[in-house]
């Protein structure tokens, strides 16, 4: 049986069409929990920097005045000794547990862990 292509092109096309204008629910509440991503990110990054100005500088080692290049083991050890705000950790954390959850499509989980993210710098949940 022959199929006239008259009708079915048209057919197609409106086919298409609903599919693309009617988006699935796990699709849009991705893509809302990554605009929330977005805008909670910037949030943080703000914050982070004006954290870090803040605070007043590490002092030079004896080490540091060597030439060497740092290992990223002393950056670390100097780092942790000088990081007073966990709240900072606790949002970075936050955010990359969002972003697994979006990733895996658990927009409730991106939603929580954002909020978790917001509250640790004080922003608005």
């Amino acid at each position: 049986m022959r199929v006239n292509t008259v009708y079915a092109r048209p057919l197609v096309l409106v086919l298409l069409t609903a599919a693309t204008a009617f988006p699935t629910g796990s699709v849009t509440a991705r893509s809302a929990c990554s605009a929330d991503l977005h805008r909670t990110r910037i949030a943080v990054n703000n914050a982070l920097a004006q954290h870090a100005g803040t605070e007043p500088f590490a002092p030079e080692s004896t080490f540091a005045k060597l030439g060497h290049q740092p290992t990223p083991a002393t950056i670390a050890r100097a780092e942790h000794k000088f990081d007073n705000w966990p709240n900072g950790s606790e949002a970075v954390a936050a955010l990359q547990r969002a972003r697994q959850a979006n990733k895996a499509g658990d927009s409730q989980g991106c939603l929580d862990a954002l909020r978790e993210a917001r509250m640790a710098i004080g922003a608005n949940p």
